[in-house]
């Protein structure tokens, strides 16, 4: 199993939209991400700070294969301009255990 995790940074005064989108995702889209491998996704937020993460068998494949997906663009539309750094670092996996 690969995992992912991401930091992001929302721009001020977009905590509010950005919740509420999230409160709100729409069931075609966790049904492509499943369809395409992705699971256990789960979004952490502290003030301005957003913290994702996801596992996938192989995760690149998965992420490309949503990104084909009507619906993962329509919902990246409605996240543009919500982030300072859309394209936050991601971190390496160097531990785990179950």
């Amino acid at each position: 199993m690969q995992r992912r995790v991401w930091l992001t940074t929302l721009k001020a005064g977009k905590e509010a939209e950005y919740r509420h989108a999230h409160a709100n995702v729409w069931p075609e889209l966790i049904e492509s991400a499943r369809a395409c491998g992705l699971k256990n996704h789960t979004v952490f937020i502290h003030g301005r700070q957003v913290i994702a993460y996801i596992e996938a068998e192989d995760f690149e494949k998965s992420w490309q294969q949503l990104l084909k997906t009507d619906v993962k663009r329509r919902w990246t539309r409605l996240m543009e301009g919500l982030f300072e750094d859309a394209d936050g670092p991601s971190f390496e996996d160097i531990f785990h255990f179950n």
